[in-house]
């Protein structure tokens, strides 16, 4: 599935505002159990590889969701490059700073001609194309599940360099994997 940035944009908004629609309406003594309700609903869609519900709950991993769903820069980052691995372009929109070294290793290889003639890469459609194929390459590089992250405990994790050490080493272990298949 590869759906257009602005539309992925636009699904994202409404998942967005829905659950805060449910959440605002629901009254004081329900409104823990609401939240709680909808945060497992998008951690079902999530779960089956929904690449618009994977955004949002990177987002809510961000954001944190009332006092509820405490901020968690990890489960962020990981459900932000599942989302994009499954084809949202809004997602990988939002993680172009992060993929940029990976991006101009790739762009920059001897051979890098032949590879983008070979793929049909253009400006337009490089940051889409190479950066879902880097964001598969990291998931296979630290073994993301969707159905296991969603059941993992939910603790608060601040952003951090060690933190990000990891998300940078596996972004770089799966550069010569995307050459390969490029090339190939």
């Amino acid at each position: 599935m590869n759906i257009l940035s602005e539309d992925c944009r636009k699904q994202f908004l409404v998942l967005r505002r829905n659950t805060k629609r449910k959440i605002e309406k629901s009254d004081f003594m329900h409104k823990e159990e609401v939240t709680i309700d909808s945060f497992n609903d998008i951690c079902l869609m999530a779960s089956k590889n929904d690449p618009i519900a994977q955004d949002y709950l990177s987002y809510i991993f961000k954001k944190g969701l009332g006092n509820i769903i405490p901020v968690n820069y990890e489960k962020y980052m990981q459900f932000q490059i599942l989302a994009g691995a499954n084809g949202n372009n809004f997602a990988l929109d939002k993680l172009a700073l992060f993929l940029n070294f990976a991006l101009n290793e790739i762009a920059y290889v001897e051979d890098f001609e032949y590879i983008a003639n070979k793929n049909e890469l253009t400006s337009q459609n490089y940051l889409y194309i190479v950066g879902r194929l880097l964001c598969e390459g990291i998931i296979d590089e630290m073994q993301l599940n969707p159905e296991k992250l969603v059941k993992d405990p939910i603790e608060h994790i601040e952003f951090s360099s060690p933190l990000m050490r990891k998300f940078d080493k596996a972004r770089n272990a799966s550069i010569p994997k995307v050459l390969k298949f490029l090339r190939s």
